[in-house]
């Protein structure tokens, strides 16, 4: 049997089936039964609610599948996807491939345009790169580099840990005796206290050292005794300064940790810790160079680490003296 065509209404009618093509702008238009695959095309460009509200559940009656092509936009709605099929998540898969590598452009043409575009926006679209505007905080950052997984696991083990109602993080690493550190899984809880991080902690990885948050010296707003004496009484170590470090001391820190001047890698993530993942790829310095916190979500798996890393490799400053003759 011939197929239908339909111009007036982009539809394709073969064999029992029909393809249609819509556009997201009337996300009302797209609601239906029956949907069996669906192709997102220019994905990150979409209303960020139509993935979740109405496409999901109409695949969900024939156990359908999506396909989300697209140019990257920054850290939108298309990386959230993108990132769950790089190791988090075996119902996903992620590809990513430059314009040279579609064979439609030459290389000539990809290195002309790069020379008459911002470096940004030419690795963008021509890349196919995750890029953002302002400054990164974990500049050194690179997931083709450091999201891996461990190839063995050193005993020496530690939580960093960031205290917070919402959202409190723990992120656990294992330290190798080249000194690179690695962190392998993570907790995040929301609404919730100290005890109750505490005891997830101990079901996976109990008696090591603990490098919080330093504010939790204080008296706990929960409890009559302070985060770090409750984490004392759950048998872990408390390592911590006496005070805050700088947002700046602890991002020097760990930058260093991620790739040193000399081209050395000494911190790897693994691809089950989509929060720190996140953190190091999307949040920024603010205009004073400390760590910006407008976004809620953000910034706490980065604190979770960056405040062991700043305890264990801290940056050293060079004090001037004076000398009498």
């Amino acid at each position: 049997m011939p197929a239908k065509i339909n111009e007036s209404e982009l539809t394709i009618h073969i064999q029992g089936a029909e393809i249609a093509l819509k556009g997201s702008d009337n996300e009302h238009g797209l609601r239906g039964v029956g949907l069996e695959r669906c192709v997102m095309e220019e994905y990150a460009f979409m209303k960020p609610h139509i993935w979740g509200e109405i496409v999901r559940p109409m695949l969900a009656d024939t156990n359908g599948s999506a396909l989300f092509i697209g140019t990257p936009n920054g850290f939108s709605h298309f990386w959230d996807v993108w990132s769950l099929g790089m190791g988090a998540d075996s119902d996903w898969k992620s590809w990513q491939f430059t314009t040279a590598d579609g064979g439609y452009v030459s290389k000539e043409e990809v290195e002309k345009a790069r020379s008459q575009m911002d470096d940004r926006l030419w690795k963008q679209e021509f890349m196919g790169s995750w890029e953002t505007l302002g400054s990164r905080a974990a500049y050194n950052f690179d997931r083709k580099i450091h999201v891996k997984k461990a190839d063995d696991i050193s005993p020496n083990k530690a939580w960093g840990l960031d205290l917070n109602v919402d959202y409190m993080t723990a992120e656990l690493s294992t330290t190798y005796s080249d000194g690179v550190v690695h962190f392998m899984k993570e907790i995040r809880l929301t609404n919730t206290n100290t005890e109750e991080i505490a005891s997830k902690m101990k079901e996976i990885e109990p008696h090591v050292p603990v490098y919080p948050d330093p504010a939790g010296s204080a008296r706990s707003t929960q409890s009559i005794k302070s985060d770090h004496q409750i984490l004392r009484d759950n048998n872990f170590e408390v390592k911590a300064r006496r005070a805050h470090p700088s947002h700046r001391d602890r991002l020097n820190s760990l930058n260093r940790k991620l790739l040193t001047a000399d081209g050395k890698v000494s911190m790897t993530v693994d691809p089950t810790c989509k929060h720190l993942i996140r953190d190091l790829e999307q949040c920024q310095r603010d205009s004073s160079g400390s760590l910006s916190k407008k976004d809620e979500k953000l910034t706490h798996a980065l604190d979770a680490a960056s405040y062991m890393i700043e305890y264990l490799w801290p940056i050293q400053r060079r004090i001037a003296q004076s000398t009498s003759w």
